[in-house]
């Protein structure tokens, strides 16, 4: 009986309008900050004593989850783990280290001024590559974003960064920049848009376009639960993949 109250309380706590209202990312009713678009971070942050919880599935059956946690005003930390050919068949190749991330918000964003993050996230994206020390995507390390919301038929965001990673296996020392777009569609739904020069790992290529485009959807529903659908590396670059990258992103957050 206990139990059956419970199950009732809960159920109705997330079917409640005031939690309906309050747990959507993605279209112009979107009310909770994204912390990346396709790969790389952008200057969202959760608020004090909220969490998110992210599962990634990639190509070869890979499996990444992370976690995601407000410890104070403006600082959010975390950490991710996951390997390759968890799902499927064969020997399952395990991410090097679990990753580690934080970020801090430096400045608020209002009507003159955008917003700017600094953090560290060690996590790389779409499988660890052993034979060279290193992710598909290299994690973005060190890394400073900055983050402008508009109004435009509904609501379009612009976000800029630049990042220094520890991956560097590959002698590749130069620093990144990234840059990326959202733009409402509808009340629940987003599109996404993100292109990674890749200078740090372009194998001293040095190309202006050389990098990798990425793009995709984010559907949200009222109970903080979003979907990405992901298209990467639609150039096909080939510095660490030479085909495109279908992903998928499982996230839900709450806010408390």
């Amino acid at each position: 009986m206990k139990t059956t109250i419970r199950l009732l309380l809960i159920t109705a706590l997330l079917i409640s309008p005031r939690f309906l209202q309050a747990q959507r990312s993605a279209g112009d009713k979107a009310n909770i900050d994204p912390l990346r678009l396709i790969d790389m971070p952008v200057a969202g942050i959760l608020p004090a004593t909220s969490g998110s919880v992210d599962v990634s599935l990639y190509p070869d059956g890979g499996v990444l989850a992370t976690f995601t946690y407000g410890l104070l005003t403006n600082l959010n930390v975390g950490a991710s783990f996951g390997g390759t050919r968890i799902l499927g068949s064969g020997g399952i190749t395990w991410n090097n280290l679990p990753g580690i991330h934080a970020r801090y918000r430096v400045m608020e964003e209002n009507v003159q001024q955008p917003a700017i993050v600094f953090g560290f996230d060690s996590q790389g994206q779409d499988g660890w590559l052993p034979e060279r020390r290193q992710y598909v995507m290299k994690s973005p390390g060190f890394f400073v974003t900055v983050g402008k919301n508009y109004q435009f038929f509904g609501t379009a965001s612009f976000h800029v960064g630049i990042n220094y990673t520890l991956e560097r296996n590959d002698d590749d020392m130069d620093p990144n920049l990234y840059l990326g777009v959202e733009k409402s569609i509808g009340p629940l739904v987003s599109w996404l848009a993100e292109y990674n020069f890749a200078f740090d790992n372009d194998h001293d290529s040095r190309g202006f376009w050389n990098g990798s485009l990425a793009t995709g959807f984010r559907i949200s529903t009222n109970i903080g639960f979003n979907a990405d659908i992901l298209f990467k590396n639609l150039l096909t670059s080939g510095f660490a993949h030479e085909k495109i990258i279908r992903s998928i992103r499982i996230q839900y957050v709450r806010y408390l």
